[in-house]
Parts: C-alpha cells; structure tokens; sequence
C-alpha cells in the first residue's frame, strides 16, 4: 500500500531506506551549514537579495563551500546581522528581524538594537535606510520544505 508522508515525518521515522533520499531532498548538508556573511562596498541601499551573484561578488563568505556558480542559499535561521557601514546617521549597529508584515527600524545613535525586515522566502533583508555594509551569520533554509510530500511505501 502507497501512501504519502511529509520530509519531516519520514526523517523522524529514521527509516534507513529513505533516509538518505530524504537527506538529499532537503540539503542536509547545506541546511546545517552555519554561513558568515560579511557584505562589503555596497552600493547604498536599504534592501539587499543575498542569493544573487552580485551580491555575492561583494561579500567574504565563510562556512560554507559554494560550487562555482552557486549563489548564497536563503536565510533560514538567521544567527547574528549587524550594520558595519552607512552613509545615513545611527544605521551602524546590531539588527534583530521582523517577518516582512514588521516596521524595519534603525538603531538610535548606537544605543538600542535596530529591526530589519527578512522575506518570506529567506533571500531578502531589507532596512528602514539604507546600508553599506553588514556582517550576518546565519543557517541557510532546507533545500525543500519540510511539509513537502515524500512518497514511501508501507
């Protein structure tokens, strides 16, 4: 009998048959990367795609081994995001996130943490100004949703 189940619910089962599947359809490996980020030279801008190839020219990327033509994968956890460089007054200093509904708001003079926006889909950040540098650590998303259907057979 075929039936089908969640990525989730089929790597919890810890079946041994469809594991490494499993593994595979999520990037497993990627997925448990712990990825620095340190943006530099940036072009002024309050929003910033971290998975395309000229955002990744400017960065200092550690952590992680991207293939030739890989681009950086979207955020899923995001760890630490601080602003380094910013032509516009008390943008520098350490960000939380808000889902794309929040307000982005900027550190005042250094003294209180700012809020940047993140996307739904984890590849953008955007701030309430715009920035020229940032420093972000974060673990990339699964390479597919963990409530996606796995078929298994049982």
């Amino acid at each position: 009998m075929a039936f089908d189940d969640t990525t989730r619910r089929e790597m919890d089962a810890g079946n041994t048959n469809t594991l490494g599947s499993c593994a595979s359809k999520a990037k497993l490996g990627t997925f448990m990367t712990q990825v620095k980020v340190v943006a530099a030279g940036l072009t002024a801008a309050a929003s910033f795609d971290i998975t395309t190839a000229a955002f990744k020219a400017l960065s200092t990327i550690n952590g992680i081994d991207l293939n030739t033509g890989e681009n950086l994968p979207a955020m899923g956890r995001v760890l630490t995001l601080r602003v380094t460089a910013s032509g516009t007054a008390n943008s520098v200093g350490s960000y939380g996130l808000t889902d794309t509904g929040g307000t982005a708001v900027s550190p005042t003079a250094g003294a209180n943490m700012g809020i940047a926006k993140i996307s739904d889909d984890g590849k953008t950040l955007t701030f309430l100004t715009t920035v020229t540098a940032f420093t972000l650590y974060y673990f990339p998303v699964a390479g597919t949703a963990m409530n996606t259907l796995f078929p298994t057979a049982g």
